[in-house]
């Protein structure tokens, strides 16, 4: 039993982190993928298995984990004796040269480099499968800007659309990952059945549980738009109701998307749940450009205000949710096929269904006080809406801005960290806090050297951005401006912001979850009182919601302050200052750098924007003029400040390219 109990403890650290950061943009976690196939790693640990495992896709609004990035390797040493250290712990750890006669055992008898070179396709595919997803999203967003603009319109369809995500985290989605997970896994390996029974029982209970609060949330959709959404007028209210009403059945398709997700990805089968987003993008594809294709698009109401009729609300509503529907038709399908046999079991009583519940609690409390603060800024960035309904000042501007900015933090950090928190788990479980340093020095530089640029591009050249992404059919270009000065508003937040999630796996790492829990209550904290003085000070202007985007930058980096600091305790030891001090001249070197190159970026494209001559071709050239003279001159920059972490990124992407060039002969 001691194994099993182990077993029990150590997943919810990857559950936790996996269903909060889900949890943070309201988007349902991806199941069946790195976190599901880790927590198996952890039960079942068979030294080629991690490796295997990593890096694998997270979810959909986190990105591919691209195997072998730029962090440093036997092949590219580093520069100084601080970073070789790093390289040294960044290095794979090398398999056991012993085995026992279990593992020996349960080990199947592949070559090492054809189950290495198994696992790196598998990676491969699940990374292709994210990338096509997030193509596909983006393509969606760019869409439903054509076809409802970004202003007031564009927020009823986004508020009924978010709400069955923001209700289906709140309530179940959360507890998915960070309470039953743990227990499946479990289950499998301790009962004789390989746990079909505990399946059976857990997947009946949560379709019940999710067919209820469907039900309970579409009846009430009027209530929870007008708390959520109350200072819109009657005839937006009534559609973000309608919208609402439409999409509430998501909360039933994504909980059985995730649980049955969960279960497939226990048993080694992550496809089914990596490519059925792509399928789901498609089908919200095929609405919005139809619905473009025909000449859909909103009429003037009574009032000049553009509205919808039914049978278009219906249609983008239906199509939607349409969409989510093929997704979880997807693994159901997978499942059949699995071996799993699903039969409805409900003796739930003493099943041991709720074991993990009162660890847990952190992890809820958590999404409560984010769902909370969120619901607080729908609330206040729809009334700005109202106030200027032909303006892309409110919540949906604010919603295709944040769509823009989160991008890096998900290719890059997520990335990043998805294969380092294993890694610091285990040398925290050996007590060995240098190490957990070391990764976390590595995490920090590593991401800053691409996270960084990133940031000051959204300040220097937010609005042409926006322009060339969005300012196409029912979203003018002064509304495609609109989104880009809240992207270059909150563009510097993204370098506290991902410093954060890096240091949090530090936390995770030890199993605490109720410092991050703490953190967010802060940055919560900060977020809501944000909003609530630029509502109070700037009521009547267009800018609230643009403090609103700049006030999570802020929060961000009072949240990174205090959590580095309780961390640091932590970590406490001989050698606890060096890797800050490292990493703390990283910073200041790539601040500098990117300061430089954004000033150079922002220049440019102000000059090439005033010769060009239509509107819509002059933030086209002006991003591509900016954009690439801010990347040049922040690499000069960088090298000449012997910033070792930018020229391996620099290095690696052009082995890339070349990689991509056929070879003559």
């Amino acid at each position: 039993m001691g194994a099993v109990s182990e077993s029990e403890t150590d997943p919810r650290r990857y559950a936790h982190a996996a269903s909060v950061e889900a949890g943070r943009f309201e988007i349902p976690a991806v199941a069946g993928d790195w976190d599901t196939g880790m927590l198996r790693a952890i039960t079942d640990p068979h030294p080629d298995l991690l490796a295997q495992l990593m890096p694998l896709r997270r979810g959909p609004v986190q990105g591919p984990a691209v195997e072998d990035l730029w962090w440093p390797t036997a092949a590219t040493p580093e520069t100084s004796a601080t970073a070789t250290a790093t390289a040294t712990a960044a290095a794979p750890a090398p398999a056991p040269a012993t085995a026992t006669a279990a593992s020996a055992t349960a080990a199947p008898a592949v070559p090492p480099a054809k189950k290495t070179s198994a696992g790196a396709r598998s990676s491969a595919g699940m990374a292709a499968a994210t990338v096509v997803s997030r193509l596909g999203g983006m393509v969606a967003q760019l869409l439903q800007a054509a076809a409802l603009g970004s202003s007031v319109l564009a927020t009823t369809f986004t508020v009924g659309n978010t709400l069955p995500n923001m209700i289906y985290f709140l309530i179940i989605g959360g507890a998915l990952n960070a309470v039953f997970m743990p227990q499946l896994v479990a289950a499998m390996r301790r009962d004789a059945d390989g746990g079909a029974a505990y399946v059976n029982r857990f997947l009946t209970l949560v379709f019940c549980a999710l067919l209820a609060i469907t039900a309970v949330a579409t009846m009430a959709a009027p209530w929870i738009v007008a708390a959520s959404a109350g200072k819109l007028d009657a005839a937006h209210r009534a559609l973000a109701v309608s919208f609402a009403r439409y999409c509430m059945p998501q909360i039933f398709f994504y909980g059985v998307f995730a649980v049955v997700g969960q279960v497939l990805g226990a048993r080694g089968r992550f496809g089914p749940a990596a490519w059925a987003p792509v399928l789901n993008n498609i089908v919200v594809v095929a609405v919005f450009g139809g619905f473009v294709a025909v000449g859909g698009g909103a009429a003037q109401g009574a009032d000049g205000q553009a509205v919808l009729s039914a049978g278009q609300s219906m249609f983008i509503g239906m199509g939607t949710t349409a969409g989510v529907v093929v997704q979880a038709a997807v693994v159901l399908w997978f499942l059949a096929g699995s071996g799993v046999r699903y039969r409805p079991r409900f003796d739930w009583r003493g099943a041991g269904l709720g074991q993990a519940a009162a660890p847990a609690k952190w992890t809820l409390a958590y999404m409560l006080v984010g769902q909370a603060v969120n619901l607080l800024v729908m609330s206040l960035a729809t009334g700005v809406d109202q106030a200027h309904p032909h303006q892309a000042v409110g919540y949906a501007a604010y919603s295709k801005a944040q769509q823009i900015w989160i991008l890096p933090q998900s290719v890059i950090t997520v990335s990043l960290l998805t294969m380092l928190l294993p890694r610091m788990s285990r040398a925290a479980a050996d007590d060995d806090p240098a190490a957990v340093r070391r990764d976390l020095s590595l995490g920090l530089r590593v991401s800053g050297a691409a996270i960084v640029p990133c940031a000051f591009a959204f300040l220097a050249l937010g609005p042409q951005f926006a322009a060339v992404l969005f300012g196409y059919g029912q979203t003018s270009l002064s509304q495609a401006h609109g989104i880009g000065f809240m992207l270059a508003a909150s563009g510097l937040g993204l370098i506290p912001f991902s410093a954060q999630y890096v240091i949090l796996r530090g936390f995770y790492a030890f199993g605490d979850t109720r410092t991050p829990f703490t953190v967010g209550l802060i940055t919560g904290a900060v977020n809501a009182a944000i909003a609530i003085a630029a509502t109070a000070f700037l009521g009547g202007t267009r800018w609230p919601v643009v403090v609103m985007a700049a006030g999570s930058g802020l929060s961000s980096a009072i949240g990174l302050a205090w959590s580095v600091r309780r961390l640091r305790r932590r970590l406490a030891g001989p050698s606890a200052a060096a890797p800050g001090k490292g990493v703390s001249r990283v910073y200041r070197r790539l601040l500098l750098a990117a300061t430089v190159a954004g000033l150079v970026g922002y220049a440019a494209a102000q000059d090439v924007g005033a010769l060009a001559g239509s509107a819509r071709a002059a933030s086209l050239l002006a991003a591509a003029a900016g954009g690439t003279a801010l990347v040049v001159v922040y690499v000069l920059a960088a090298k000449a400040l012997r910033v070792a972490e930018v020229d391996r990124l620099t290095r690696r992407v052009r082995s890339r390219i070349m990689g991509l060039i056929p070879k003559a002969g």
